[in-house]
């Protein structure tokens, strides 16, 4: 099991997108690897939770998801409480897009450094 991508998506986005703010605590397996929940935002203990499949040695594709469910919730940490409070409970479509869309602007690079990070080993 490894942190690896989870770290080098984390600095991309530290490095590429200062203004995301990112929580202090990471949880990278608060959920099993079969259960549907991919990650998770706590607002109380300011948490990140992850599902522990992102611990695997993870291809390009998985690669690009965990950036994905990352950048999906720290929209969520840097969103308005009240914000916050209503996307725990009914669905939030723009999220997703707006995930998405940094995801594509980010992805090359990602899957660059963890070319060179793979090198460097």
């Amino acid at each position: 099991m490894s942190r690896r991508d989870i770290d080098l998506a984390l600095q991309l986005i530290a490095d590429r997108l200062p203004h995301l703010r990112q929580p202090r605590r990471l949880d990278p397996c608060a959920f099993p690897a079969g259960r549907r929940v991919l990650g998770q935002y706590r607002l109380l203990t300011d948490s990140l939770r992850l599902n522990a499949c992102y611990l695997d040695d993870l291809d390009d594709l998985q690669a690009l998801d965990l950036l994905d469910t990352l950048l999906h919730e720290l929209l969520h940490k840097n969103s308005r409480l009240l914000r916050q409070v209503r996307d725990t409970f009914r669905p939030h479509p723009d999220i997703w897009h707006q995930a998405g869309c940094l995801r594509a602007v980010l992805a090359d690079e990602f899957l660059a450094r963890r070319r060179v990070d793979d090198c460097a080993k």
